[in-house]
């Protein structure tokens, strides 16, 4: 009873403590427990700082080209990922496809894509050079590491589109196919470690709440399913010089493909469920529900392309086995029906998608960066439509893969134009400020964790404390606001020491 009462008294110390400094946090420490209230519009006021002013001991901003290098993120790939896309839907357009119009337009993209990865490069190394201490960062960090496999992805377009080239424009040279194919092989490697290795670090993050699940979290397994559609390009061009190279292609896609649409079975089931039971994404995140269609529509397009080299393969191979071709086929036939089960789960997501953006559309943020994350998905899934039109010599996908071709090149150019005017006054570059991460949780109601806390901004907090954050509209000015956090404090400390005592 007097350990309780002691618990009491030093609550009710620290109470009168807010009562006299409004607006201010407090720490209390009850028998080594340490507990600390900050008042919601603090955090507010932290994230519109500038992210160099929130860091610790820095009072004055960064200047502006400084700030800007700073804002570097991997997510910044994705309009690689989406300019490469494009320049595939226009080069396998399936009307006029041999227009000479639509391939000097796919390669005017190609190269403008690969000009603006190697900025993108650049900017990645001058940020790490300026900024020693975010190398580490960049890598480690759960909320921007995962987007690392938009930089191997963005990497897979280029080495597809400069197969196309090598094809239609350059002279077929073997020697830059297999240039190309050992650039293939060491994306794959560097894609299995982004894979794997965010999975492991995004398992080591603990987290307890399925309203935390996140559609960004199929990024990392996007990129052995992205690698595997490469693959399957390359079985194709290789057949011809060595069927022995070509099989091994085709056996590598096809294990990176199961690999990768294993976790995203997973990963959509686990969000779907979030979706039931919280509804859908706030407004700063809503757009990037349509993520799930990302790794469907990529993931189809690799069946029917792997599916085929299969078929070609075992044709060729076995001349005198009828049973061998006959399995070739079937194989075959198999993934065009998984594709198609792929191109239907893919499309109730676009549905789910458009829903859940519609009913956040009064409050979607400013334009940013993520809002590419609606082209790529959609970008995907119609070259599964066009593939489709192909195995299956259907006018119906055919003319559904050149009309959602034409709205996906419609959102490229819309998205490109409104980027160029962010880059024009400087409304793009949101400083990569975690603060602001803090804030969004505290509009939801949410309470934060020290952990949470110490990752999503960059306060000075003493270790092993518990955070309480007072949601909007409770000041300390409020004598019931206050007698209401000294009595939950109170009451918590007597039940810890209670524990503590048994």
């Amino acid at each position: 009873m007097l350990h309780h009462l002691a618990a009491c008294v030093s609550v009710y110390i620290s109470y009168l403590f807010l009562v006299y400094t409004p607006n201010v946090s407090f720490v209390m420490d009850v028998h080594h427990i340490k507990t600390t209230v900050i008042l919601e519009q603090d955090i507010k006021s932290i994230a519109s700082l500038p992210y160099s002013a929130t860091k610790s001991g820095e009072t004055s901003p960064l200047p502006v080209w400084k700030e800007r290098i700073h804002t570097f993120s991997w997510q910044w790939h994705i309009v690689v990922m989406a300019t490469g896309t494009c320049s595939s839907l226009i080069h396998n357009f399936p009307y006029h496809n041999e227009s000479l119009v639509l391939k000097a337009v796919a390669l005017s993209l190609f190269l403008f894509d690969l000009v603006l990865f190697f900025l993108l490069c650049a900017w990645a190394v001058t940020r790490c050079t300026m900024f020693p201490k975010d190398r580490m960062l960049m890598f480690t960090d759960p909320a921007t590491s995962l987007f690392i496999g938009f930089f191997t992805n963005g990497i897979a377009t280029l080495i597809n589109a400069a197969l196309s080239v090598n094809r239609d424009w350059g002279t077929g040279s073997t020697g830059f196919l297999y240039a190309l194919w050992g650039l293939w092989w060491l994306d794959c490697i560097l894609s299995c470690l982004v894979a794997f290795g965010l999975v492991y670090v995004m398992i080591g993050q603990r987290y307890n709440d399925l309203a935390q699940v996140r559609p960004t979290w199929m990024v990392p397994v996007i990129t052995l399913i992205t690698m595997s559609a490469s693959g399957g390009l390359f079985t194709r061009s290789l057949l011809p010089h060595s069927p022995t190279l070509a099989l091994l292609s085709v056996s590598i896609s096809i294990t990176m493909l199961a690999i990768g649409l294993s976790f995203t079975m997973m990963l959509t089931t686990a969000f779907l469920l979030r979706l039931y039971l919280h509804g859908p994404l706030d407004a700063t995140m809503v757009l990037s529900t349509f993520t799930t269609l990302t790794p469907l529509g990529q993931g189809g397009f690799s069946m029917l392309i792997n599916g085929q080299d299969v078929s070609t393969l075992f044709a060729q191979t076995a001349l005198s086995d009828p049973a061998r071709q006959l399995g070739g086929q079937i194989v075959y036939s198999v993934c065009i029906c998984g594709a198609y089960v792929l191109w239907s789960m893919g499309l109730a997501w676009v549905a789910v998608a458009a829903f859940s953006i519609c009913k956040q559309a009064k409050e979607l943020p400013r334009f940013k960066i993520s809002h590419w994350c609606i082209v790529v998905p959609n970008g995907v899934f119609a070259s599964l439509s066009l593939q489709l039109a192909t195995a299956l010599n259907s006018s119906f996908f055919r003319a559904f893969g050149a009309v959602w071709a034409c709205i996906v090149f419609v959102l490229w150019t819309g998205t490109f134009v409104r980027s160029i005017i962010g880059l024009w006054d400087g409304s793009i570059f949101a400083p990569p400020n975690p603060a602001t991460t803090a804030a969004a949780s505290l509009e939801a109601g949410a309470s934060t964790s020290l952990d949470e806390l110490e990752k999503n901004s960059k306060l000075d907090l003493p270790e092993q404390i518990e955070v309480f954050i007072l949601p909007e509209g409770l000041t300390s000015e409020k004598g019931t606001d206050r007698e209401s956090i000294a009595e939950t404090l109170c009451v918590r400390s007597a039940e810890t020491e209670h524990e503590m005592g048994s």
